[in-house]
């Protein structure tokens, strides 16, 4: 079997594939196969931030799909927090402490009443919290949320794999695979092209997130990229300690000024490195055209550069002076109806014969408290033909939904999110 991408969601699908007990899986060979280094991607890239979005989203699911969904969805996003939680509790000391892993309080800081309003009827809300936002009309705080080094956490847990089961896994760094072609006639039928050479498989798994549509491009329009930013700030002396405390996420309403093409998602998300004290803060003020259906991370909007060097004293009291350390850029993966795409692909999502593709990507900027369950739940679908036990149903990736998503649902869903 072979995996694409080596972030957060294959990390998830190789380890549960590893560890499945089943005759079936004891026999598999995987290999993930990852286009840079490893854990290189949005994964590595991101700010830490173990948080739910459910909460914000339990209105419009509950709409759109009934409580019992919106419940689910809001039980998933617990359960993958509390996983990864266990997964640090399972690594030796060392990598332990270079994970940074600590549990924090996420609070959420208003600027617009009509916002905080809208949240006050889904959850319940604790007034008058003074977490050193600016200008807020109301807050909310998220228990159980958590901070961590992505980066360090999913590479430690990649090296226990290749350390455990070196018969029968391997991780293919600077290895894009450049098309997929299928053969009906040969038991490995799935012909995976790369610069390195022709590999064949029987299965494949699509965990490349916003990179996804490249190798199934009937996805296009359907699954696509959004370039986001993310920096580290020096905060200065006036500023506590507070990172293993609580983390930040200041929201107001987002904006589009259809004269310059600037897009402001109004969402900033901030955590303190409890060591440093520095601030690991993204958030977006940049042209759409910079921003939506492009997949290249090593370019940074400098409108959104210039925002993000100056955000802090306009987000958080006692922030200044604050001095940008670096800023770097990471794509994401938004979907049509803002719903992460997790399932098989039939032959109309791939444009391919076969039924050994599978996909788990698309998480709208927030895959932390979905990715790893989701590659769980794709390995379960592999070995057992069944999701594991309180997935989503609205998660799944079928004919029908396919059909519905389109550009103009994809518009709607990315603007309703901010």
């Amino acid at each position: 079997m072979d995996q694409s991408g080596s972030g957060i969601t294959g990390c998830g699908t190789a380890y549960a594939l590893l560890h499945d007990d089943s005759p079936a899986a004891s026999k598999l060979h995987i290999s993930v196969l990852e286009a840079r280094g490893a854990v290189s991607g949005a994964t590595g890239r991101n700010g830490g931030h173990l948080v739910s979005d459910a909460d914000s989203l339990f209105g419009r699911i509950m709409n759109d799909h009934g409580l019992e969904q919106a419940k689910k969805v809001l039980y998933f996003s617990e359960a993958n927090m509390s996983r990864l939680k266990t997964l640090v509790s399972k690594l030796g000391h060392a990598d332990r402490e270079a994970s940074e892993f600590r549990s924090v309080i996420a609070s959420v800081g208003f600027t617009n009443s009509e916002m905080f309003g809208k949240m006050k009827s889904d959850i319940d809300v604790i007034r008058e919290l003074n977490y050193r936002y600016r200008d807020i009309v109301g807050a909310i705080e998220q228990h159980g949320s958590g901070a961590l080094s992505p980066y360090r956490l999913f590479t430690a847990v990649f090296n226990l794999l290749l350390d455990k089961f070196q018969d029968r896994f391997t991780l293919e760094t600077n290895t894009p695979v450049t098309s997929i072609d299928y053969s009906q006639d040969d038991e490995y039928p799935y012909m995976l092209q790369t610069p390195r050479g022709l590999l064949r498989t029987r299965q494949v798994v699509h965990c490349t997130n916003g990179f996804s549509a490249y190798l199934t491009p009937h996805l296009c329009g359907k699954l696509w990229p959004v370039r986001g930013t993310m920096s580290v700030q020096e905060v200065g002396p006036l500023f506590p300690q507070l990172g293993s405390e609580i983390s930040w996420t200041p929201l107001s309403p987002g904006s589009f000024n259809a004269e310059t093409g600037v897009f402001s998602t109004g969402l900033y998300y901030a955590q303190q490195n409890p060591k440093t004290g520095h601030i690991w803060i993204g958030g977006d003020v940049q042209n759409i055209s910079e921003m939506v259906a492009t997949s290249d991370d090593s370019k940074i909007s400098p409108t959104s550069k210039a925002n993000l060097e100056s955000i802090l004293p306009r987000v958080l009291s006692e922030s200044e002076p604050a001095h940008p350390i670096r800023v770097w850029s990471g794509i994401m993966g938004f979907t049509s109806d803002g719903m992460p795409y997790v399932g098989k692909l039939t032959s109309k999502m791939t444009g391919r014969q076969g039924h050994g593709e599978f996909i788990a990507a698309g998480f709208n900027g927030h895959g932390m408290d979905k990715a790893w369950l989701s590659g769980e739940a794709v390995a379960s679908l592999i070995l057992h033909e069944k999701t594991t036990a309180g997935f989503p149903d609205i998660y799944l990736l079928n004919e029908e939904r396919f059909d519905k998503a389109s550009s103009e649902q994809s518009a709607n869903a990315f603007l309703s999110l901010f």
